[in-house]
């Protein structure tokens, strides 16, 4: 298996990987918020390295969309 190869999978499982954690981050764990502040940062921090590792824009973006999503996941004192 080439490089071109491993890295298409690389990043469909990455995305996949991200947009599920997005959403269960967001909607599905509305109890305990360490898990769902888990759930974010991980992949977070997954995208930013391999945007590290091989420069390409998508895993930018898809650190983005996580950083997007912990406004929603922060705890409020009123919770």
């Amino acid at each position: 298996m080439n490089n071109e190869v491993f890295q298409f999978w690389l990043t469909t499982a990455v995305e996949l990987m991200t947009l599920l954690c997005a959403y269960l981050g967001v909607r599905l764990y509305k109890k305990d918020w360490k898990l769902r502040m888990a759930l974010i940062v991980v992949p977070l921090l997954v995208n930013a390295v391999l945007y590290l590792i091989y420069n390409t824009t998508i895993f930018f973006y898809l650190g983005v969309v996580l950083l997007l999503c912990i406004p929603f996941v922060w705890p409020r004192k009123s919770a």
